[in-house]
């Protein structure tokens, strides 16, 4: 949405929110959109249908602090089908609210619900399922009759009303793009004798299954072995079972429960990628020990006993965690070219970090992403735009491409991880 906060706005659809709206907004999307998100959909449910008002109203009723919050705020809604936006270059911005999925289907959901899970933890998400019941079916086969099969549609005008008091599935699906499996390999991997054709085009089937091979992160072969052990197994296919015998194949291939997610631009309100990369970074850190530490950036020379005393008295005296300090010694190691100064070089630099209220290997990152760096081959004058240390830059880089292993890192991939800042060095 490329919108400024003076532009005008309308709503269409509003919907009205009941008892299970609430529960599902709150215990269900919340989690995974943020509470921004959330007081969004609820202030725009407020607002009458098709009168104008600017966005700037919404930041003054929501007090987010700034527009390019509210405007996340809105991708959000519309990543998890809640919203959908238009815009006329005359006319502004028209949005058509959607209601949210009852806890049920929300649960039926592939993507909805192992987003959920990956942000409460799979024990919260299955105290939550508990108490929802959804009835297990085995060993029928469903005759329920479609509308279809019942009416005949004498008018056309009667399908716009269909679509009003029905709410047809596709409006308030979530939809992947996932542009890298290729449908059509998938479907031609099918003997026609096998599984109806007419199945495989059909286009709710297609999308469940983009979502579930997005979700998992299973190509195309993979997602064939899924669908014929759901038929062989469940005898059905079903859109949970193939659900959940993709996270099953997902479990064996990566060695983990489930797929976590995170938004793509930072996010204050829930888990982002560069939330996720440092979070690994930092986890990767506080695994080694000082000795660990001096080794990989000096290429595994023994440490001299001045160098291990430099880190003890830093950490007893400064009342930094060790991760703190670690990160001190990488980003000095790399402004010093490859050489550590003596203590009260380091201790000046604490003393800057505690004066300026750090107190997590977060705040230290964070702090480091705004402040200044002094050196000369990487940064000129005339640059005002700040940037991490090179060497976070491409630890960034290397942990990017660990993302899909497992949470744990390796030994081997911690050390090739930090071989990095001494090559930087």
């Amino acid at each position: 949405m490329k919108a400024n906060v003076h532009d005008i706005f309308k709503i269409i659809s509003k919907q009205s929110i009941g008892a299970e709206d609430i529960f599902s907004l709150s215990q269900m999307y919340m989690p995974i959109i943020g509470i921004d998100s959330f007081s969004l959909y609820v202030t725009l449910t407020t607002l009458k249908e098709n009168e104008k008002y600017s966005f700037k109203k919404l930041l003054d009723l929501l007090n987010l602090g700034g527009f390019t919050l509210l405007k996340k705020a809105f991708s959000k809604l519309e990543a998890v089908a809640l919203l959908k936006t238009y815009y006329h270059e005359q006319r502004g911005y028209l949005f058509r609210l959607l209601s949210p999925l009852p806890r049920i289907l929300f649960l039926e959901n592939t993507l909805l619900s192992s987003f959920l899970s990956s942000q409460i933890g799979e024990v919260e998400f299955e105290r939550l399922r508990g108490e929802v019941k959804i009835p297990q079916i085995r060993g029928y086969q469903e005759k329920t009759k479609t509308f279809d099969e019942v009416y005949k549609v004498e008018n056309k005008t009667i399908g716009d009303l269909f679509s009003q008091l029905f709410k047809v599935k596709s409006n308030n699906q979530v939809q992947v793009k996932n542009s890298d499996f290729d449908y059509l390999f998938f479907k031609m991997g099918f003997d026609t004798g096998f599984i109806d054709q007419k199945l495989l085009d059909d286009e709710e089937f297609k999308q469940n299954i983009l979502n579930i091979s997005y979700n998992y992160q299973l190509n195309e072969e993979e997602m064939m072995d899924v669908i014929l052990k759901t038929i062989t197994i469940d005898k059905d296919l079903k859109y949970e079972d193939i659900s959940k015998n993709a996270r099953s194949y997902y479990q064996k291939k990566n060695k983990k429960t489930a797929p976590s997610f995170v938004t793509k631009e930072a996010d204050v309100f829930i888990n982002s990628v560069t939330d996720e990369t440092q979070y690994r970074f930092i986890q990767a850190l506080e695994s080694l020990t000082p000795e660990q530490l001096l080794r990989q950036i000096n290429g595994d020379i023994k440490p001299a006993v001045s160098e291990l005393k430099l880190i003890e008295d830093l950490t007893k005296n400064t009342g930094f965690p060790p991760s703190i300090i670690y990160i001190m010694i990488l980003f000095v190691h790399n402004e010093k070219e490859g050489t550590l100064p003596g203590y009260n070089y380091f201790e000046k630099i604490a003393n800057t970090w505690a004066r300026a209220g750090l107190k997590t290997p977060m705040d230290v990152l964070a702090y480091l992403n705004k402040a200044p760096t002094t050196t000369k081959k990487t940064y000129s004058k005339k640059q005002s735009k700040t940037k991490l240390p090179e060497w976070y830059n491409q630890y960034e880089k290397q942990l990017d491409q660990l993302s899909e292993k497992e949470d744990q890192l390796s030994d081997t991939e911690i050390e090739k991880i930090l071989e990095e800042a001494r090559k930087l060095s």
